[in-house]
C-alpha cells in the first residue's frame, strides 16, 4: 500500500532526506504561486519558476520573445517586475514567456526539483492531480509551501481533500500530521479558509480579486501540471 506524507516546506526542509526514497512528490502554494503557475499554462503561456529575484532577472535577460516577470517578495511587488504573483492579473495574458518567483512556492519547487517526479497543484487541479500521482503508484510526499514558518489553512484544505481522494485510490497516511489533516480538512470547503493569514493579507493589499480567483475556481482544469526543469509543462 503506497503512503502519502504531508510536509510543512520551510527553509530548513531536509529535501534530500525527504526526496531519497524517490517519491512522487507535489508541491502546493494555493495562495498564490502554484495558482499563478497553473493559470499561467492554462492561458497558453510558458511559465518558469525561479527561486531568487536574481535568478529570475538572469532568466528574462536570457531568453528571447516575450517574456514578463512576475512574482512579490513579502507579497509586494519586485521593482522592475511587470506583474505581482497574481492568478488574476496573470488569467488576463496569453502567449508569453513568464518567469515567476515568489516569497515561498517557488523556493519550494527548487527544492523539490531534485525529485524525478514532481507536481504542482492547486485548487483549480485537485482531480487531475489525484490521478497522476496514483497511477505513479509509488510513495508520495505533498510539499506545502510554508509562509513565514506557517502551515497556512488554504494548502491544508488542498492537502486535506488530496489525502481524501489518494486514499480512496488505496494511499494510507504516512504520519500523525498527515491523519490529522486528514481528518480536518477532507470535508472542508473554501469558506473555512476564509480566516487565514494569507486571505487577511490579500484583503489589505488590496488582492481581493486574487482571493475571488483563487477561492472561485475549483478542480476546473482537467490536466496535472508537471515541473520539468523548473517550467511548468502540462502532463497527459
Amino acid at each position: 500500500m503506497p503512503l502519502l506524507r504531508i510536509v510543512p516546506a520551510i527553509e530548513t526542509t531536509p529535501y534530500d532526506v525527504l526526496l531519497a526514497a524517490d517519491p512522487v512528490v507535489v508541491v502546493t502554494d494555493v495562495i498564490r504561486a502554484t495558482t499563478t503557475g497553473t493559470t499561467a499554462l492554462a492561458r497558453g503561456n510558458r511559465c518558469i519558476a525561479k527561486p531568487t529575484v536574481e535568478a529570475a532577472r538572469e532568466a528574462a535577460a536570457a531568453l528571447d520573445g516575450s517574456v514578463l516577470l512576475a512574482g512579490e517578495q513579502g507579497g509586494d511587488l519586485i521593482d522592475g517586475f511587470d506583474l505581482n504573483n497574481s492568478p488574476a492579473a496573470v488569467d488576463r495574458i496569453e502567449g508569453k514567456i513568464i518567469i515567476l518567483v515568489s516569497s515561498s512556492g517557488t523556493r519550494v519547487l527548487h527544492g523539490a526539483s531534485r525529485a524525478r517526479d514532481v507536481y504542482v497543484s492547486c485548487l483549480r487541479n485537485v482531480s487531475a492531480t489525484v490521478r497522476a500521482v496514483a497511477e505513479a503508484g509509488r510513495d508520495a510526499v505533498l510539499l506545502a509551501a510554508c509562509t513565514r514558518g506557517e502551515f497556512r489553512d488554504e494548502d491544508r484544505l488542498l492537502a486535506g481533500w488530496m489525502a481524501r481522494d489518494l486514499g480512496d485510490r488505496g494511499f494510507a497516511p504516512a504520519d500523525d500530521l498527515t491523519r490529522d489533516v486528514l481528518r480536518d480538512w477532507a470535508h472542508a470547503g473554501p469558506e473555512d479558509v476564509l480566516e487565514s493569514e494569507s486571505v487577511a493579507f490579500l484583503r489589505r493589499a488590496g488582492h481581493e480579486d486574487d482571493l475571488d480567483f483563487i477561492l472561485g475556481r475549483i478542480d476546473d482544469l482537467a490536466f496535472p501540471v508537471k515541473l520539468v526543469e523548473g517550467e511548468f509543462v502540462r502532463d497527459a
